[in-house]
C-alpha cells in the first residue's frame, strides 16, 4: 500500500507540475499504467509536440530566464534511491516533456525546395507560376507583446528595420503593401473591441517609395490584441483586383502569438488561398512559444504556405530574403534573362544542410538542458544517486535516437532530390505523417 501511495503521490505531483507550465503528455506516445511511452521512432519524434521550455538555454548559468525554469523544477517531487524503475520512467518522461524540441518533418525541406522552384511548371501549383505582375503584402502584428525586447531593441523595432530593408531590395517593378493590426487601444478587456477591429493598410500596394514607407512605419506602435483572422480577411479585400491570372501574389503574415480576437485564422487562411487572388501565404512567427507555433503552423498548412519561427532580426531578414529572391527571379523572367532550365534550378543541398544543422542544434540544446536540469535536481537534494544515473542514461539514449533519426532523414532527403514536388509530398505523407 505504501508503494502504491508513493506512486500516486509522484504521478500526481508530476501532472500538477506539468499542468502549471501548460504542458501535457503531448510529446509522449500513449503508454500503459500511467507511464508515458516516449518516442522510439523517427516518425514519433516528428509527431512530438515541443515542450513549454523548448528553445531555452537553461544550461547557461547566466541565462536570463533561468530563475523561472528553476521554479518549475522546484515543483517536481523527489526521487530517492530504491524507488521502482517505473516511477523513474514517469519522471523521465515528464522531465523530457518540459524540454522537448520541435523536430521538423522533412516536408519542411521539400516546401523550401518548392519556394526555390518558383516559376517552374514542374511544381504543379499555379500560385508558383510567374505572371505579369509581382505583388507582396506584409501583414504585421502590432499587438502589445511586440513591445518585448530581443537584445536591446523591441520586436517591433526589429520588424520595422527588416521590412524597410526588404522593401528597398525589391525590383523596381515589383509592388509591396503593408497592413498592421492590433495597434489601437490596449491589451485591456475594455479596449478589446477597438483593438480587434483595428487592421489598417498603412502602405498601399505600390512600388517602393522610401519616404512613404518611412511615414507609414511611423504611424503605429504595438499596443493591443491579435486579430489575425480579421487581418487576413482584409488582405483578401486589399488584393481583390489582382487576380492570379495576371498576378503573382505573395503574403507574409508576421505574428508573435496566437489569435486573441476570437476569430478562426485557419479557416480564413484556407479561404484566402482558394480565392481568385490565389496568394502564397507564408507565416513568420516572431519568437513564438509552443502554443503560438502550433496555431501559426496550422495557418500556414491550411494555405499550403511555409512557416518559420525566428528569434532575432537576422533570422527575420533571412525569411524575407526568400521573397526577395523570388522577386528577382520574376524580374529576370520578365526580361527573358533566364532560360527555362535556369529558372527551375534550385540549390537543394543547401536546404538539406540547413535541416541537418537544425536537428543537430535542437538535439544538442535539448540534451544540455535536460542534463542541466538533472544536475540542478541532484544539487537540491531531489535526486538520489540511483535515479540520477538512470536519468543520465535515458538522456544519452534520447540523444542517440535523435542523432540516428537525423541521419536517416538526411539520407532520405538526398534520395528525394530527383523527384517532382507532388511525388515527394506523397511519399513523405505516407512515410512520416501521423506520428
Amino acid at each position: 500500500m505504501a508503494c502504491r501511495s508513493r506512486w500516486r503521490h509522484i504521478v500526481s505531483g508530476l501532472v500538477l507540475t506539468l499542468s502549471l507550465v501548460g504542458c501535457s503528455f503531448g510529446s509522449a506516445v500513449t503508454g500503459t499504467a500511467g507511464v508515458p511511452r516516449m518516442p522510439e521512432t523517427t516518425q514519433e519524434l516528428i509527431g512530438s509536440q515541443p515542450g513549454p521550455l523548448a528553445g531555452t538555454q537553461f544550461y547557461l548559468a547566466n541565462y536570463p530566464h533561468r530563475a523561472q525554469i528553476v521554479k518549475v523544477l522546484d515543483r517536481l517531487p523527489p526521487l530517492i534511491d530504491g524507488m521502482d524503475q517505473s516511477l523513474i520512467d514517469v519522471y523521465w518522461g515528464q522531465l523530457l516533456t518540459l524540454f522537448t524540441e520541435d523536430y521538423l518533418s522533412p516536408q519542411m525541406v521539400v516546401d523550401r525546395w518548392r519556394m526555390a522552384s518558383f516559376g517552374s511548371p514542374d511544381v504543379g501549383d499555379a500560385r508558383f507560376l510567374f505572371r505579369e505582375n509581382f505583388n507582396v503584402q506584409i501583414i504585421l502584428d502590432a499587438s502589445g507583446s511586440m513591445k518585448e525586447k530581443i537584445g536591446d531593441k523591441t520586436k517591433m523595432e526589429l520588424a520595422k528595420e527588416a521590412i524597410k530593408e526588404f522593401a528597398e531590395s525589391l525590383p523596381e517593378e515589383a509592388k509591396i503593401s503593408l497592413r498592421v493590426y492590433g495597434h489601437k487601444g490596449s491589451g485591456s478587456d475594455a479596449h478589446k473591441q477597438l483593438s480587434c477591429s483595428s487592421s489598417d493598410l498603412v502602405y498601399q500596394l505600390q512600388s517602393y517609395d522610401a519616404k512613404k514607407l518611412d511615414d507609414a512605419l511611423k504611424q503605429f506602435e504595438p499596443n493591443g490584441w491579435t486579430s489575425i483572422a480579421h487581418s487576413l480577411q482584409m488582405a483578401q479585400q486589399d488584393m481583390a483586383q489582382f487576380s492570379a491570372d495576371k498576378n503573382t501574389n505573395v503574403i507574409y503574415l508576421v505574428s508573435d502569438g496566437i489569435e486573441t480576437c476570437d476569430g478562426d485564422p485557419v479557416a480564413v487562411a484556407r479561404e484566402l488561398s482558394q480565392s481568385e487572388i490565389m496568394p502564397l501565404l507564408n507565416v513568420i512567427g516572431f519568437d513564438v512559444n509552443a502554443e503560438g507555433q502550433k496555431q501559426l503552423k496550422e495557418i500556414a498548412a491550411a494555405s499550403e504556405g511555409l512557416y518559420a519561427n525566428v528569434t532575432n532580426r537576422e533570422q527575420f531578414k533571412q525569411e524575407l530574403e526568400r521573397a526577395k529572391e523570388i522577386a528577382q527571379k520574376w524580374e529576370q523572367w520578365k526580361r527573358d534573362a533566364l532560360s527555362e532550365v535556369d529558372a527551375v534550378l534550385i540549390d537543394r543541398k543547401k536546404w538539406i544542410d540547413a535541416y541537418d544543422r537544425d536537428w543537430y542544434e535542437k538535439n544538442w540544446r535539448e540534451s544540455l538542458n535536460v542534463g542541466a536540469a538533472i544536475d540542478y535536481l541532484t544539487a537540491t537534494g531531489k535526486l538520489g544517486n540511483q535515479p540520477r544515473e538512470y536519468l543520465l542514461q535515458k538522456r544519452l539514449e534520447r540523444e542517440a535516437l535523435v542523432t540516428q533519426s537525423k541521419e536517416e532523414l538526411i539520407d532520405y532527403l538526398v534520395g528525394l532530390t530527383t523527384q517532382t514536388y507532388s511525388e515527394m509530398r506523397s511519399e513523405i505523407e505516407e512515410k512520416y505523417s501521423g506520428g
